[in-house]
């Protein structure tokens, strides 16, 4: 894949995510065949994650896809063909991670898991809302829930050595300034958690890729998918994102690049449009000491949460 610097500029670096997006997103070549690898990857019952499913089955490996939704993965289940397996997990909840990892345990039955892909997420499109321990939702869902599961395989020794792990950010995480367990907002939406998010996840992936080199750790950047902008598939609005933007399908296309593709760079980022994407000087992803205590908070919590259970 191609290596561009990421413009300072935050508009010229906007542009970037619409501006001839379909064209410039690399389509994942067929090979190399994935038949003897295992890989997990969370909120693969739609979207970007279904077709991201679809596209690691039809490369022949044995996927196990964690959602929280039964009725919808369990179509996914009648929908696609291959070595495909369901485990019901709420990310949001960390009650419900222990039982998920016991469930991914026996449909391992003794062998290892090659690529973690940490897919799932929700965006700003919620009310002000805590999880049952008590984070706004956003965060513990896109950042918490992913380290704490990442934390259950890595201390099971389900992980193969040189593991893939892959965590699915958005390039619009410049849009902040930080990423904490307290932020709040009023309104019955909000972009900046969203965005404060996925601040968390660079920091996660560029922490988890210097704590763990025993992993090959990457963050994606999969494109802008018109997901839930309304239900009217007719409106005018609907018909110009879409043209704009990618679908679910082209969306996949740059985790299964970095899933499958042999010269991917061990730590990097890679982005839909500019593939491994430099980072401009001062980005808030580069900021050492603020990456550390975030990591270090997510150990804190997911040690506090451990020692109860």
């Amino acid at each position: 894949m191609k290596t561009t610097k990421i413009p300072s500029n935050n508009f010229r670096r906007g542009l970037n995510w619409g501006w001839r997006q379909k064209s410039k997103t690399s389509k994942c070549p067929p090979t190399p065949r994935l038949d003897k690898e295992v890989v997990v990857i969370t909120g693969g019952n739609a979207g970007v994650g279904f077709e991201t499913v679809k596209g690691l089955l039809a490369r022949g490996a044995k996927v196990i896809f964690l959602a929280r939704n039964k009725e919808k993965s369990d179509r996914v289940l009648e929908t696609l063909k291959g070595n495909l397996h369901f485990v019901p997990l709420d990310l949001g909840d960390l009650d419900t991670m222990e039982h998920a990892v016991f469930k991914i345990k026996n449909i391992l039955n003794g062998r290892s898991i090659n690529s973690f892909i940490c897919n799932a997420g929700i965006g700003g499109t919620y009310p002000f809302t805590l999880s049952p321990q008590g984070f706004e939702l956003t965060f513990a869902v896109n950042v918490l829930g992913h380290h704490a599961l990442f934390k259950h395989l890595h201390d099971g020794g389900l992980l193969s050595k040189n593991a893939r792990i892959i965590a699915v950010t958005g390039d619009l995480y410049f849009q902040a300034d930080d990423c904490s367990t307290d932020y709040e907002y009023t309104g019955s939406r909000s972009m900046q958690a969203y965005a404060r998010s996925k601040v968390g996840v660079m920091w996660w992936g560029l922490q988890c890729h210097k704590l763990h080199p025993e992993y090959r750790v990457n963050l994606v950047h999969p494109g802008v998918i018109p997901m839930g902008l309304g239900a009217d598939q007719n409106s005018i609005m609907i018909r110009i994102m879409s043209a704009l933007l990618l679908s679910p399908e082209g969306g996949a296309q740059t985790t299964l690049n970095v899933a499958t593709q042999p010269d991917i760079e061990n730590g990097a980022y890679y982005h839909n449009t500019m593939g491994k994407a430099i980072l401009p000087e001062g980005d808030i992803a580069l900021d050492e000491k603020r990456s550390k205590d975030f990591w270090n908070t997510l150990e804190d919590i997911y040690q506090s949460y451990a020692l109860k259970n």
